[in-house]
């Protein structure tokens, strides 16, 4: 006996069906309100729109150019720290032992500060020797007798020179013996000062050492201060040139083969009064780190001194493996402008009274032209010359 046929609806069946249904009653029904409106919507482009007069845009000194398609070199960028070249720093060290006083009339060179060639540093009163210094006290009670002496002979010849009693050269020989006798209690004096550590009295009655820059440069340390005590060959002051400086670029040892060596570009890092310099390769000793895998590669940069001795900076190296040169969109870098937050904007030229903020994506930084990403495309006319006016105008104090 044959069963009969029953059709069974599985769960998901169901679901569906009752789904379908329902929307086939809501297109019946029509749609209802959307859940939210937006009244007089405005989209980024138009926020950034900045409307300028004849005479605004003559008063801002606005320029313009063409975006166009360069030809860009293939660089790799890395991290390089400023450096003195070899030859051009110095240790200036004490030649004998002493101890350090200011030039006269003022101070002690300072860190930061430049000097010439042959500027005095520093004054060295040389200390005396380790008997001389155990004598010390002894000499000044000696040379206090003997001023106390000079001082009271001298009183009594001249006395005796006004009575006419006695000859002028008597009492000529008796102001000189005074004057020997102070001069001896000076020194005694300072020579005390020192081995007590109150600096040196006063150096004019020492004899003192005129400490001298041996180049031109820039003050990079001071390794004394006013009134201490120096053995020989201790280091005094570090001066370097920083005219022509090296950047040291370390980098990983798999990557070396594929940097061609030539010009490179340096950029300073922040945001605003970004620098470009051109880097020439440096022929160096073909140094490396083997606890990190690196190599290190130098080249010299004309910063005259913008740059300083430890800063670090980014280098665009000509590479041969991040791909052939190529054509890419590209501005000057000074149609760029950057907000608060690190973001990249350019104003692009709608019409001779209209120009809009427009966000970018760069790329490389290569010859002080900025390669773009997104944002732009080729034809578009930029602001180079008036852009941070322009940013100006919008949030902040404007012309």
């Amino acid at each position: 006996m044959s069963r009969p046929l029953i059709k069974r609806w599985t769960l998901p069946t169901v679901l569906i069906g009752g789904v379908w249904l329902g929307g086939c009653g809501d297109d019946a029904k029509g749609k209802g309100p959307p859940p939210a409106t937006i009244a007089n919507p405005t989209t980024e482009a138009a926020l950034t729109t900045i409307t300028l007069s004849a005479e605004a845009a003559q008063r801002l000194g606005i320029r313009t150019t063409v975006v166009e398609s360069l030809a860009v070199r293939a660089t790799r960028s890395v991290g390089g720290e400023v450096m003195s070249p070899p030859g051009r720093a110095v240790t200036v060290s004490a030649p004998v032992a002493g101890t350090v006083v200011p030039p006269e009339g003022r101070g002690i060179v300072g860190t930061g500060q430049s000097v010439a060639l042959g500027a005095e540093l520093f004054r060295l009163v040389p200390l005396p020797s380790d008997r001389d210094l155990l004598r010390s006290p002894g000499n000044l009670t000696i040379a206090e007798a003997r001023f106390a002496q000079m001082s009271a002979e001298a009183q009594r010849v001249a006395k005796l020179y006004a009575d006419r009693l006695v000859s002028a050269r008597d009492n000529e020989r008796a102001q000189a013996d005074l004057t020997t006798a102070r001069a001896e209690l000076d020194a005694a004096r300072a020579q005390v000062a020192m081995t007590q550590g109150g600096g040196a009295g006063d150096s004019r009655s020492l004899t003192a050492l005129r400490i001298s820059a041996p180049m031109a440069g820039v003050v990079q340390l001071v390794h004394v201060a006013p009134g201490q005590p120096v053995a020989a060959g201790a280091p005094m002051v570090d001066i370097a040139q920083l005219d022509r400086v090296w950047i040291r670029v370390p980098l990983y040892a798999g990557d070396a083969r594929g940097i061609v060596r030539g010009e490179a570009t340096v950029t300073t890092l922040g945001e605003n009064g970004v620098r470009t310099w051109r880097g020439i390769p440096v022929v160096s000793p073909r140094v490396g780190d083997p606890g990190s895998a690196s190599v290190d590669l130098y080249y010299e940069v004309a910063s005259n001194g913008a740059l300083r001795s430890g800063e670090r900076v980014t280098v665009a190296l000509p590479s041969s493996t991040a791909g052939a040169a190529r054509r890419a969109l590209a501005v000057p870098m000074s149609a760029i402008v950057y907000d608060i937050y690190g973001g990249t904007w350019t104003y692009v030229v709608k019409d001779s009274l209209h120009v809009a903020r427009t966000r970018v994506e760069l790329g490389d930084i290569v010859d002080g032209y900025a390669v773009i990403r997104r944002g732009l495309t080729r034809g578009m006319r930029v602001v180079i010359a008036g852009a941070a006016e322009l940013f100006g105008t919008e949030f902040g104090p404007g012309k």
